[in-house]
């Protein structure tokens, strides 16, 4: 892919960095003394436009969502080659389908649980899997709805849903990265990959699943190879970070897994994952022309929206704020 065909966007970019949330006003969120206070921040910032929509804080799902798509929406208009903000839009394709799919096999309703930003209409795709018209659908997104039926068809297991969409939506973005041919992508998506099976790997040991059932649930891809991966199931936990520590994530996983044994909580170790990720991130801001600043903006704007849920989420739970800023992942701005 041609880096240069992204040089009229980057000064966009830059200007939209800037309206990113920054420590201050997070800060002042975390400090407020109600839920309501905490929302009143974002009056100084893009979320403006829909607090009118939120009638109590209570609702702030509803701007966060509205955000999410007006971002999606820009720079499906704005970037040049649309597979690039795809590949950022997949997962929510790819959730939509476990929601769809689930309604569909147990007889309920579950649109509630859908989210309005996918390289596929939301509508439409529900359409196509309620209807069984799987033509129009990508050839991976379509094997995966079929393998998925077939094997709850074979199963009744609805475990397996989420871990069969999993798989195949790694398999289709490790489509859309050969395709535009870009090492950045590769590198981001090789990380996200190494990153899952680990937190996979020590959440399987902790429910005592067989090593079967871990195998089923690894995505390949990724710089671990996945020989290596299951070598490392009949390890205890306390020896993964030491087995792992040639990896560029030896620190994240010294600290996270420390804290894991500590209180059989896996929370510290997705926070420090996110952070590595954040700050692999952060590189971007140095880069004049290519598709790093696009992923980058993306991927802060998304980090944005779950640092205010996990303010909000401790705001309406009455949580201190001291613990609410210990959950906070770093960010972008």
């Amino acid at each position: 892919m041609d880096k240069m065909m992204f040089n009229q966007v980057i000064p966009r970019l830059r200007v939209l960095e800037t309206r990113l949330l920054d420590k201050s006003k997070l800060d002042r969120m975390v400090d407020s003394d109600t839920p309501l206070e905490a929302l009143k921040v974002l009056q100084e910032s893009e979320y403006s436009i829909h607090l009118n929509n939120v009638k109590r804080p209570e609702d702030y799902e509803v701007m966060l969502s509205s955000e999410l798509k007006r971002v999606y929406d820009m720079f499906y208009q704005m970037i040049p080659v649309k597979s690039v903000v795809d590949f950022m839009s997949l997962k929510y394709d790819y959730h939509n389908l476990k929601v769809i799919i689930k309604g569909k096999i147990l007889g309920i309703d579950l649109s509630n649980l859908l989210i309005s930003v996918g390289s596929i209409d939301v509508n439409k795709l529900k359409y196509y899997i309620e209807s069984e018209y799987y033509r129009d659908l990508n050839p991976i997104m379509r094997r995966a709805v079929e393998s998925t039926l077939e094997d709850y068809a074979a199963t009744s297991d609805p475990q397996n849903i989420d871990i069969i969409l999993d798989r195949y939506l790694f398999e289709h973005m490790h489509q859309l990265v050969k395709a535009m041919d870009d090492k950045s992508m590769e590198k981001y998506l090789e990380t996200l990959i190494d990153l899952t099976n680990i937190k996979t790997l020590l959440r399987v040991k902790s429910q005592n699943k067989s090593r079967d059932f871990f195998n089923e649930t690894l995505i390949s891809g990724g710089n671990l190879d996945n020989e290596r991966l299951n070598n490392l199931y009949a390890d205890s936990a306390e020896n993964l970070a030491g087995r792992l520590s040639f990896t560029d994530y030896d620190s994240i996983l010294r600290t996270g897994i420390e804290e894991y044994l500590r209180t059989g909580s896996l929370g510290s170790l997705e926070k420090n994952m996110d952070n590595f990720i954040i700050n692999f991130m952060k590189k971007a801001k140095y880069i004049t022309f290519g598709v790093e600043p696009v992923i980058a903006y993306i991927y802060a704007k998304e980090n944005e929206i779950k640092l205010i849920r996990i303010i909000m989420v401790g705001k309406l739970n009455n949580v201190p704020p001291e613990v609410i800023r210990e959950r906070l992942r770093d960010n972008y701005a």
